[in-house]
């Protein structure tokens, strides 16, 4: 029967049984212990455990490889970069992505803003047909590691580790808008320096009129443009100011201003005959308004030209050969005189001029210039640095008639006066005859005629005096010295003999 104690439930013991047939168990005999016998190793049996620790290290290496670079068999390689943006891991169409929000957020941005003279061009990216080459930029980062297998792979992945691949986006664009907009600046920059002019208008009140000068300028672009595409290769947006170089025109307006001066008036009677005042008044005119620039000369006769009666012309009396005849044209060395003697009282240089044969009534001795449509010419040289402007004209008052010639021209720093010397030759009293063939004064061989009187010879000498503000004199030279050859009395003798 099972009991019950307070330490739980115990289980009645139970007679062992006996197995009826059975030999008595044998008493088991100590065990002899038998010595280890040690074996040797071969060479094959060490090249089989080398050859296994070898498999087993290429086994684990391959599965570390293989752990370590599986997650990027179709994704960047840590370490590779766009634009300082990681791609580690990310799939090719995660680069495809991020090269349209770099797009977005720097390419479609892009602007460049030209200064020049006060006005703004702005170049965008629309305008240069700039965008990402997705290919060429991606391509180089998506074969970094895949040239050959997982070893090279892990490989480039601990040299990325070290130094990460960053590169920038291969850009696409088209400058051709950027030279046109370069070329149109400088088509609006580029001119050439304006001198400052004056307008003669004489008779006026206000004969001299002036303009402004106006600035050149140049614009030098070298290097500009190959300046705006590293900008557009680095998307980096910003503005450049051109500087345009001013170019100085020659004259100014207030130097012309100054270099234009009264250097003379001269005022002179004119010969009472009306036709002579007629054709001086026609010369006179060719003058009002001439200008010769510096260091150009003026010709009487390349200003008035041949006096003829389609000039309109009429024939006056002119001295030819000591004697006053009737030509077409007679009375314009009056002007031609004028001229000459306004010119040296300005302090201009006379380079051709001729004295007349005789003595002349409307200026001193030896202060004529006669001149002849025939060869005969008066010619001034404007040696100064300003140009010259000539007003003339003819004009009456009451009974007499005048002519007036001015000057203008570079500020004078001395004025002159002329003073002609004189000196007499002699007088020739043997008359000369003359045989009257046309029979102007005689007809008959028996008649004497007397047509032209005794003429006294002189030598002239004019000189040019330079004076002070005072009129004291402070130099002289001499301008010219004539001969006037003494003329004897004239004779006219006729030729038909009178009838008995």
């Amino acid at each position: 029967m099972p009991t019950m104690t307070r330490a739980g439930y115990v289980p009645p013991k139970q007679e062992p049984k006996k197995d009826v047939g059975q030999a008595p168990p044998k008493t088991q005999k100590p065990k002899k212990k038998k010595g280890k016998k040690r074996r040797k190793l071969n060479a094959a049996g060490i090249a089989s455990l080398v050859i296994f620790a070898i498999a087993v290290l290429i086994g684990a290496g391959t599965i570390y490889l293989y752990t370590q670079t599986q997650a990027y068999t179709h994704a960047f390689l840590p370490g590779t970069m766009l634009m300082g943006y990681p791609l580690g891991g990310a799939p090719y169409e995660g680069g495809e992505a991020l090269v349209k929000q770099i797009e977005q957020e720097k390419v479609s941005g892009w602007q460049m803003e030209i200064r020049c003279m006060n006005q703004t061009h702005t170049i965008t990216a629309k305008d240069i047909s700039l965008a990402i080459d997705v290919q060429a930029t991606l391509e180089p980062l998506w074969q970094a590691g895949r040239d050959s297998g997982m070893a090279a792979r892990y490989m480039k992945m601990l040299q990325l580790f070290k130094e990460p691949m960053n590169v920038q986006p291969v850009l696409t664009y088209d400058l051709a808008a950027v030279d046109a907009l370069l070329e149109l600046i400088r088509m609006d920059v580029e001119c050439d320096p304006v001198d400052a002019s004056v307008r003669f208008t004489p008779g006026s009140a206000t004969p001299f009129s002036f303009t402004d000068e106006e600035m050149g300028y140049a614009l030098d672009l070298t290097g500009i443009r190959e300046g705006i595409e590293q900008d557009v290769r680095n998307l980096a947006s910003g503005s450049l100011t051109l500087q345009a170089k001013e170019l100085e025109p020659d004259v100014f307006r207030a130097a012309l201003e100054n270099e234009i001066s009264l250097r003379t008036r001269l005022t002179v009677a004119l010969d009472a005959d009306a036709q002579s005042q007629h054709n001086a008044g026609i010369a006179a005119a060719m003058f009002n308004g001439v200008t010769v620039a510096p260091g150009e000369t003026l010709s009487f006769n390349g200003i008035v030209g041949r006096r003829t009666a389609e000039g309109g012309y009429v024939s006056a009396p002119e001295p030819a050969y000591g004697e006053n005849v009737s030509g077409v044209g007679g009375g314009v060395c009056q002007i031609s005189t004028a001229l000459y003697r306004a010119a040296l009282l300005g302090g201009y240089e006379i380079v051709e001029r001729s004295a007349a044969a005789r003595p002349v009534r409307y200026c001193e001795m030896g202060q004529e210039a006669t001149v002849s449509d025939q060869g005969l010419d008066l010619v001034i040289r404007n040696q100064t640095d300003a140009p010259l402007f000539i007003m003339a004209r003819t004009y009456g008052e009451e009974d007499a008639a005048f002519a007036e010639l001015t000057l203008f021209g570079a500020p004078l720093e001395t004025w002159y006066e002329l003073e002609s010397l004189t000196e007499e030759t002699g007088l020739i009293e043997e008359p000369v005859y003359i045989r009257d063939r046309d029979g102007a004064y005689a007809t008959y061989s028996d008649e004497r005629v007397p047509v032209g009187k005794a003429q006294m010879g002189y030598v002239a000498e004019v000189n040019r005096i330079a004076v002070d503000e005072n009129g004291a004199e402070i130099g002289r030279e001499i301008i010219s010295e004539d001969i006037y050859e003494a003329i004897p009395p004239t004779i006219y003798v006729g030729i038909q003999d009178r009838e008995e």
